[in-house]
């Protein structure tokens, strides 16, 4: 069962639990039709989610075999057989066309958005420096877009820039860690980047991240919205989260793994806790 888990990718499930911000943030997450329709929207999408997970393990089978983590994955350690993985891909497809006759037309239309960008992504502009990054912060930007749409939240586009830079810087991270632990032929876009390049990219996506985010808290509209003027305070635990995973990746280059960081930092996860606990008796 552990394998396919394991092939579905269930642990970043927790990423699609930002199609929740957008009805957290907007005041209206605990309604009880609301969390209904942002569950069936949550699970649509992380099986959409899984099938480009699928899709990029059998198109990248070689490639993760020189992978000092990757090739532990199910499929480029032979433990699922490539065969079998395509049977079940060609399932889960099956089952999103299935789901969309009950699935709402705008989640279905960002869905379909996701994964054909995400097929392109791994078929050819995962090769393409510095646009390979673009296009994974905008699935987290898509996220965003899903979880308004589900619930006729129109999302501040503050928030949508916030969403941008915080995963682009991520994903800078990310590839940080990978350019000095694994090896250039398990991800050729590698070679197109230096470690003094990457960590300038770092360092202004984090900026950009932080100045977006205290933009947001002080927009005269999002203080009306939410008939609070202490929204700023929130900023502080951005800062120690960004901070804490700046210090993480510095140091001790802990962050190549976005969700194994958020599983096991705990000042982390303390610091996520704090600010959605702020954020929620500021306006609720």
């Amino acid at each position: 069962m552990r394998t396919y888990f394991d092939l579905f990718r269930i642990k970043h499930w927790i990423k699609n639990l930002i199609v929740f911000f957008p009805a957290f943030f907007g005041g209206v997450l605990f309604n009880q039709s609301n969390l209904f329709q942002l569950s069936i929207s949550f699970f649509y999408f992380s099986l959409a989610a899984s099938t480009v997970y699928l899709f990029n393990d059998l198109i990248d089978y070689n490639q993760d075999k020189l992978h000092p983590k990757k090739k532990e994955r199910p499929i480029s350690s032979g433990k699922i057989s490539v065969r079998n993985s395509i049977i079940i891909l060609i399932v889960m497809y099956i089952t999103l066309i299935l789901g969309s006759f009950i699935i709402d037309e705008s989640v279905i239309i960002i869905t379909v958005i996701y994964v054909f960008m995400n097929i392109l992504y791994t078929l050819f502009i995962k090769e393409i420096p510095i646009i390979e990054l673009f296009i994974v912060a905008i699935g987290f930007v898509l996220r965003i877009l899903l979880g308004a749409f589900t619930v006729q939240v129109v999302p501040s586009k503050w928030i949508i820039i916030v969403a941008f830079f915080i995963a682009l810087y991520l994903i800078v991270t990310k590839r940080r860690g990978e350019f000095l632990n694994t090896n250039f032929s398990a991800r050729k876009v590698l070679k197109q980047y230096n470690i003094e390049f990457l960590n300038s990219l770092m360092y202004i996506t984090l900026t950009l991240s932080l100045i977006s985010y205290l933009m947001y808290t002080l927009e005269v509209n999002v203080s009306e919205r939410y008939h609070s003027d202490y929204i700023y305070i929130t900023t502080i635990f951005v800062v120690l989260i960004l901070l804490r995973h700046l210090q993480q990746t510095i140091v001790y280059n802990k962050t190549e793994s976005p969700i194994q960081y958020f599983y096991t930092d705990k000042i982390n996860f303390i610091a996520i806790i704090g600010f959605l606990t702020t954020f929620y008796f500021l306006i609720y």
